[in-house]
């Protein structure tokens, strides 16, 4: 849930997912881009602080069979 975030302000929300970016930046394992079949999510700056973000026009693609928050084991995803 959005509230056991520690600092509001390193959640990204978007239409039904928020993603606690600051878990992101300590990621070493990126297993959200790879488990989405859908394409949903890209991790950008993987050499330096890591981020997950939702690709755009993909969201809406989402099953929300939640593999990805199952896969991250930092649980910085979430999905509404």
């Amino acid at each position: 849930m959005m509230s056991e975030a520690k600092n509001q302000s390193t959640i990204e929300s978007y239409k039904f997912h928020s993603i606690d970016v600051s878990k992101c930046s300590i990621c070493k394992d990126f297993s959200c881009e790879e488990t989405c079949f859908r394409g949903i999510y890209q991790v950008v700056n993987k050499d330096s602080i890591p981020k997950c973000v939702v690709v755009n026009d993909r969201e809406d693609m989402c099953v929300k069979c939640h593999m990805c928050t199952t896969a991250c084991k930092l649980r910085a995803i979430t999905i509404d």
